[in-house]
């Protein structure tokens, strides 16, 4: 009896140190892992991404640029758990970081932006038949789809019906398989303010914006109704905010615009609205942007109500204003130190050749602009840059208004202090 209660003491004695030393190994192995309530280890936080473009679909409120992912979670009423759950991981998340180290620092953003754009039956046989290489060179794709983001004038409706408008010389219109097109060019951004997007009539239009959307390609300047058309593109680009407009005042009817009932265009005839929305933006995002459509085809010089529209828009508050129409390109002018693009040409624009330019807007960390210029022109049907631009670079000087374009396709202000 005496061996037997001694055995029984060993042996309970060595199975306490076994048990005790698997509880210390297990417990050293994972320290720190917590277990929520669905029985799975909590998930690491994935790093925020270093750049973020965000443009808001059409029917969106554009006075916040939150997106969905970015908007507080909504309590269901009465569940007083959840909220004390989410105050408290708000709390813990304040204690391990600050605004310092979570805001995300501005960071150079290039803005592309080209003149208009229309496809004829033979650039389409040709995209048919050898894809975007048949439009554009290698060097000008790269200098399109490297671009934080890249706006052109959109002067066609993408529909297979309607009808063309009565006693207009040009009607255009594209089918919308085609807005493949634009995707290849590396398009986020079109304007459809013009004085063709209403070529074959309301449906036609309204088919562009379906078209648009579904290809993930954002249009401003027209809408479903006047606060879609009137509305602004928001984006923010490597941490910079940005309000794109775009408006027209070149129109073959009245019936054309946006009301709140009617789909159609923004108009700028009267710049009291577009004012008053560019200024409203100029308070809210780091840069307001004015693309228009103006001017007489086929003139080099600006009318005298685009150099005062455009002076209206940037006393609004805006810092950049491009123009197109004329299918050629106009001068420059910088008023307030805010530069004015009066006609940007034709870019792709038909079977039309001619000197055209690629615009590249850098916005700098500290804000500050740099206007850069890629020249090219339809070369053997291609779009190619042009190898030795210096004369196309002094007539474009001479065109302009306080403001000349360097030897490396920069411009300048040419006003002294």
């Amino acid at each position: 009896m005496k061996h037997l209660a001694k055995g029984l003491f060993l042996g309970f004695g060595i199975g306490i140190c076994i048990l005790c030393a698997c509880i210390f190994f297990l417990t050293a192995e994972h320290p720190d892992s917590q277990i929520n309530g669905s029985g799975t280890q909590n998930a690491e936080p994935e790093e925020p991404s270093a750049a973020e473009t965000t443009v808001p679909e059409e029917g969106t409120d554009v006075s916040s640029d939150l997106s969905a992912e970015e908007q507080p979670e909504q309590t269901p009423p009465g569940d007083s758990s959840a909220a004390e759950e989410t105050v408290l991981s708000e709390e813990a998340h304040a204690e391990e970081t600050t605004p310092e180290e979570t805001a995300e620092l501005p960071q150079e953003a290039v803005l592309a932006f080209a003149g208009d754009v229309m496809f004829s039956e033979q650039y389409l046989a040709a995209y048919d038949r050898n894809g975007i290489q048949a439009l554009a060179s290698e060097q000008m794709l790269a200098e399109m789809r490297d671009a934080d983001l890249f706006m052109l004038n959109e002067e066609f409706p993408f529909s297979l019906r309607g009808e063309p408008m009565e006693d207009k010389q040009y009607t255009f219109r594209t089918d919308p398989k085609y807005v493949s097109i634009l995707q290849d060019l590396g398009t986020d951004l079109v304007t459809v303010a013009n004085n063709h997007a209403l070529d074959f009539g309301q449906d036609a239009f309204c088919d562009t914006l379906d078209t648009l959307k579904q290809a993930g390609i954002t249009c401003v300047g027209g809408g479903y109704h006047i606060a879609e058309a009137s509305a602004p593109a928001v984006c923010t680009v490597n941490g910079q905010t940005f309000a794109i407009f775009a408006a027209t005042r070149v129109s073959p009817s009245y019936d054309w615009y946006a009301t709140d009932s009617q789909p159609g265009m923004f108009q700028t005839y009267d710049p009291t609205k577009l004012n008053a929305a560019i200024a409203e933006a100029e308070e809210t995002y780091d840069h307001t942007i004015v693309f228009v459509h103006w001017g007489i085809e086929h003139v080099e010089y600006p009318e005298d109500y685009q150099r005062a529209l455009a002076k209206g828009y940037i006393d609004a508050g805006a810092d950049l204003i491009i123009g197109c129409h004329p299918h050629i390109l106009q001068g420059f002018e910088y008023y307030r130190d805010v530069p004015v693009i009066y006609s940007l040409g034709n870019y792709l624009f038909g079977n039309r050749d001619g000197n055209t330019l690629l615009l590249k807007a850098v916005f700098h960390a500290d804000g500050a602009l740099d206007i850069r210029f890629v020249p090219c022109k339809r070369q053997n049907g291609i779009l190619s840059v042009i190898e030795e631009p210096g004369s196309l670079y002094q007539h474009l000087t001479e065109l302009s208004f306080h403001a000349e374009v360097s030897a490396e396709g920069v411009l300048r202000s040419s006003v002294t202090e």
